[in-house]
Parts: C-alpha cells; sequence; structure tokens
C-alpha cells in the first residue's frame, strides 16, 4: 500500500539523499518522530546501505525496506499498548542522579533538560577551560560524584547505574559518549517501543539532541524527536515537554511545553525560543 500523506516517497528519499530544504527537513524529522514506517525507512537506508541496494527489483530500495518493515513496526506498536504505571515512578530518581543533581555545573552546555536537576541557564559560547565542563575546577564536586557514579556502573551495569553514568557524561560536556552509555541503559530497560521508563527515555533524548547540534547528524535528531515523543506519550511533564520541543523545535511543541510551566526559569527560555 502506497504511504499516504506527507512525506511522499520522492520526499524521503530527497531527504535520506541529503537534497531537501531546511524547512521540509524539518517537517520530515517531525513527521518520522510519530511514524514507525517512515523511521524505519530512514534507519534502514542510513545504516544499510548494501543490503538497501541489493536485488533486481525495479521498485526503489527504500520503498523495499518501508514494506519489509512496515508490518512488523505496526505490530509491535499495537502489543506494545503504550500502557505505563506512573505511581512506580513518580518518585522514583536513583541515587546517583541525586548526586549529579546536587553538583550540576552553575551553567548548562546542552540544550536540553535533565529531570530532575535544577534550572541553570545555558552557558556562554567560549574557548577552554571555561567551555569545558570536564576541565573547569568550579566542577570539582561533580567530578568526585561523577567519579563514584562510573564505579558503581563499572562494577553493577544495571540500567540505573547506566543511566547515572549517561548523564554524569553528558553534564560534562561527553554528549557521544552519554549517547552510547544511555542508548546501553534503555536497551537494558526493555528497549525504546517497552520501557515505560520515563525518566531515562526523556535524558536520552536530551543527550540525542545535544550529539545532533554538535554533529548536524540527521539520523541523531530524527532519532532524538522518536524518543521524546515516546517519553511524552507516557507522561507530560515539563521534563518530557522541554525535551520534546527541544528534540522537533516547532512553534507547537514549544507553546506545548508553556501549556505547562508558564512562570519558571524554563517558561521564560522557552519564550525566548519561541521567539526566534
Amino acid at each position: 500500500m502506497e504511504h499516504a500523506g506527507f512525506p511522499s516517497d520522492e520526499t524521503l528519499a530527497a531527504f535520506i539523499d541529503g537534497r531537501v530544504d531546511s524547512d521540509t527537513r524539518g517537517r520530515v524529522i517531525e513527521h518520522m518522530a510519530g511514524c514507525s514506517e517512515c523511521y524505519s525507512v530512514f534507519i534502514g537506508s542510513t545504516e544499510m546501505p548494501a543490503a538497501a541496494a541489493d536485488g533486481t527489483s525495479n521498485v526503489r530500495p527504500f520503498r523495499r525496506v518501508r514494506y519489509a518493515l512496515a508490518s512488523a513496526a505496526i505490530a509491535a506498536a499495537a502489543a506494545i499498548g503504550f500502557f505505563v504505571t506512573p505511581l512506580g515512578q513518580r518518585f522514583y530518581r536513583p541515587d546517583g542522579l541525586a548526586a549529579l543533581a546536587n553538583a550540576a555545573p552553575a551553567s548548562r552546555t546542552f540544550s536540553g533538560r535533565i529531570t530532575g536537576f535544577p534550572y541553570r541557564q545555558p552557558a556562554a559560547i567560549a574557548r577552554g577551560t571555561a567551555s569545558d565542563p570536564s576541565r573547569n575546577p568550579a566542577n570539582y564536586k561533580l567530578l568526585e560524584v561523577a567519579s563514584k557514579v562510573q564505579k558503581n556502573a563499572i562494577e553493577s551495569p544495571t540500567p540505573q547505574n547506566l543511566h547515572a553514568l549517561g548523564v554524569s557524561q553528558l553534564l560534562l560536556g561527553n554528549a557521544d559518549d552519554a549517547v552510547r552509555t544511555l542508548g546501553g541503559a534503555l536497551q537494558n530497560a526493555g528497549g525504546l517501543e517497552t520501557s515505560t521508563d520515563v525518566t531515562l527515555l526523556s535524558d536520552y533524548s536530551a543527550a540525542l539532541s545535544s550529539r545532533a547540534a554538535q554533529t548536524r547528524n540527521d539520523a541523531d535528531k530524527a532519532l532524538a524527536a522518536r524518543v521524546a515523543e515516546r517519553a511524552w506519550s507516557l507522561r507530560r511533564t515539563p521534563e518530557t515537554a522541554w525535551n520534546r520541543a527541544v528534540a522537533l523545535d516547532t512553534e507547537a511543541a514549544w507553546n506545548d511545553y508553556l501549556a505547562l510551566d508558564g512562570t519558571s526559569d524554563w517558561a521564560r527560555e522557552a519564550r525566548k525560543q519561541l521567539g526566534r
């Protein structure tokens, strides 16, 4: 069955090849956040080019991948049902994360929002020690806590310990390691479509958005939006709303955030984002 609506096969193919304008690129990424079919096509085409190119059919490779993956994606979504039990997570916060929140730097070097952490103004763009949290002497307490968090994760790589480790890596300016660690924690917790750990999903989205901003990687940006939408579908909190708005970067998403929080420091920053 032909994929209905936006994007068309031609538009998706152009996006995969990097041949769309910035407005269309943003619309495709926003669409993929809620469309398992198109996201599967994108990942299949970018991570498995050899497999996508194989075969002699006249049907375009990305369309063959779409047909092969669409049924599995839809069946998985139906089986999962997106059920969640809020009570078990409402006050859940591993000790490692609590210690990291208390030792958080005076400013943040990424756009996302870590669940349960206090507000910090975005760091001024600078070079040298001041722009590298891991080399800033003022962050000695964070470095001490991060060392203990790392030791715990090595000795016992549970999803909770890996979650704390990934957050510590993000706080110290290492988005690449944070993405890998948080992605591993999510896999250990059941994977994107199964896990109901809202804080882990939301924090993972923040790390992906941070790395996407550094590398301009469309795969990271698309996955950040997808993870953020999953967290938002499970629980609509200021944290999930914020990271969703950062990942999608649309007027509607920022307004969704302000509908939940209109008075905090985060809200003032959200209005600045809308002003852009």
